[in-house]
């Protein structure tokens, strides 16, 4: 584990489009020959987790009360604005709709609501 972040996501929220203060890090570019940037393209929390697999792994996908979830590792910054930016997705959710967690908090929600097959 790398990130410094761990999220739960809503399924609405994993298939939508990242908020802006992390297009910077998590956008999907495309670059011309010289490598000169050419346009951002959107791109969802689940384009993000599917970019970051190798630095990240897998996302953590959770069935809890016949709702979906995502759990994705991510490394934001507070100084530019994305941890708030995460955070402001879950204000006026409940938990774990969107939720900011520790490792261990992610760890134990993960552990907690494990499909059986999985165990």
């Amino acid at each position: 584990m790398q990130g410094n972040i761990f999220i739960c996501l809503n399924r609405a929220t994993y298939k939508g489009l990242i908020p802006t203060e992390l297009e910077e890090a998590y956008s999907r570019k495309v670059y011309d020959i010289d490598s000169d940037l050419v346009e951002v393209l959107d791109t969802t929390f689940e384009d993000v987790a599917i970019d970051n697999r190798v630095k990240f792994g897998n996302v953590i996908e959770l069935n809890i009360a016949d709702n979906r979830y995502y759990v994705i590792e991510l490394d934001c910054s507070w100084l530019s604005g994305e941890v708030s930016a995460l955070l402001n997705l879950g204000s006026a959710l409940n938990y774990p709709s969107n939720c900011l967690m520790t490792n261990t908090e992610a760890m134990e929600l993960i552990r907690d609501n494990q499909d059986d097959q999985d165990r």
